[in-house]
């Protein structure tokens, strides 16, 4: 003999899966907006990466130009010492020769 349930347990159990359903949908509502989120973030990172990437080249750009400025004093004084050895040297020989 078949045992079947009274129109009260059918509604009972309705009413369980209902709340269930709408307990769910509140929780996959939740994770569509942290999904969200989370995508928003991806893409901000994304784009920070990129930033940090032309900083970088264009640091690198700022530092070689600031080594080739502190070079050229160096280098001038180089030149001038040279110019007054060279001056000094032919001075000499000028004067050996005459």
């Amino acid at each position: 003999m078949p045992e079947y349930i009274t129109r009260e347990e059918q509604e009972a159990i309705i009413s369980r899966i209902d709340a269930e359903d709408s307990r769910q949908n509140h929780r996959l509502d939740k994770l569509e907006g942290a999904i969200e989120n989370l995508s928003k973030l991806t893409i901000s990172v994304e784009k920070l990466a990129v930033n940090m990437d032309r900083m970088v080249r264009e640091q690198e750009k700022t530092a070689n130009r600031l080594t080739a400025l502190e070079q050229e004093p160096a280098d001038n004084w180089r030149k001038a010492v040279w110019v007054i050895l060279t001056a000094l040297i032919g001075a000499a020989i000028g004067y050996f020769l005459h």
